[in-house]
């Protein structure tokens, strides 16, 4: 409960930017995460880096990869809460595929319309009348997700347009790559051998030293060590990487606001859809059905998604205390 409240009394202060300056000039070292927008964006322009990441997610050696522009509009400094219309990274690699890779951290309903938008709309991009429909370059989505997307095991999904019964390819020029953080844990001997397996844990890093164990061995991702490692050092670098840090804090505070008071209402008056309907009816009919619905939810899973949905820790043990869900 003390983190708890310390995170709470961080969140308050941290909102004056001259507090993140102070800290960012002092010489107090902190842990610096790939995952945040700043440093994703920051170190994923450098092409040596992206290279040995494409390399291992498409599976390709050095020499395939002949050239790489970066086209990213990402520029330091600029105000990250209008960053929901900017691709994290833009790639036109080899003159003839272009990749959108994107680092998301809060849950979106929506991540697969999301990403097929985006995938189009880089499809059809500088393609005009008259043009040969062969002249369509191949488009590649990345979507690296700090939550569960797909109910299939396997933190790595490669999605294709393809004949649903005969698993016959109907084009290959349209492809996604479903990277879930969360699903780690789940990976199997063989795919922790793989190279993609130690980018996606030097991505979902919290520690520093967990950074410097995991980019140990491969040049690609050392790399990105000493790119994190000049953003720890300068004072400038750490201020950026602070403020992206306070507007996710700000963000994530705004909307658990918000999903708090829907459930409040929705358990007041004891009528919604979903979750909330059958928490209100636990507080209607007795802690016996509550008790039931909660076992229900064991077995979906739903307890999970709760705990995802409401990242105020404090007030879910209170909600789960009230129902006595252990």
């Amino acid at each position: 409960m003390a983190d708890i409240n310390l995170k709470k009394r961080t969140l308050k202060t941290l909102t004056n930017d001259d507090y993140l300056q102070m800290i960012a000039s002092n010489n107090t070292s902190f842990d610096v995460k790939l995952r945040n927008n700043y440093a994703f964006r920051k170190v994923f322009k450098n092409k040596t880096i992206l290279k040995g990441f494409l390399m291992a997610l498409l599976e390709l050696e050095e020499n395939d990869i002949v050239d790489i522009e970066v086209t990213d509009p990402f520029e330091e400094g600029e105000d990250m809460y209008e960053k929901e219309s900017i691709l994290d990274i833009k790639v036109h690699m080899n003159n003839d595929i272009k990749i959108n890779i994107e680092m998301q951290n809060r849950y979106q309903d929506y991540w697969s319309e999301r990403s097929v938008f985006y995938n189009c709309r880089m499809f059809t991009g500088k393609f005009y009348h008259g043009m040969d429909y062969n002249a369509l370059e191949p488009c590649i989505h990345v979507g690296i997700l700090n939550f569960t997307q797909m109910k299939s095991r396997g933190y790595h999904h490669r999605v294709l347009l393809m004949d649903d019964r005969t698993h016959e390819i109907y084009s290959g020029k349209f492809i996604f790559h479903v990277i879930e953080l969360s699903k780690l844990d789940e990976a199997e001997d063989k795919e922790k051998q793989e190279e993609l397996y130690h980018w996606a844990k030097l991505i979902a890093a919290d520690r520093w030293e967990d950074v410097c164990m995991e980019a140990k061995g491969n040049p690609y991702r050392e790399l990105v060590k000493d790119e994190l490692e000049k953003i720890r050092q300068d004072e400038t670098e750490r201020w950026l990487y602070l403020r992206e840090e306070m507007a996710l804090m700000d963000e994530r505070c705004r909307l658990n606001t918000a999903k708090r008071q829907g459930l409040e209402e929705g358990l007041n008056r004891g009528h919604s859809d979903g979750l909330v309907e059958g928490l209100g009816r636990g507080r209607l009919e007795g802690r016996s059905e509550m008790k039931r619905l909660t076992q229900k939810l064991l077995q979906d899973n739903r307890i999970e998604d709760l705990q995802k949905a409401f990242e105020d820790e404090a007030y879910l043990q209170k909600l789960m205390e009230e129902y006595e869900i252990e």
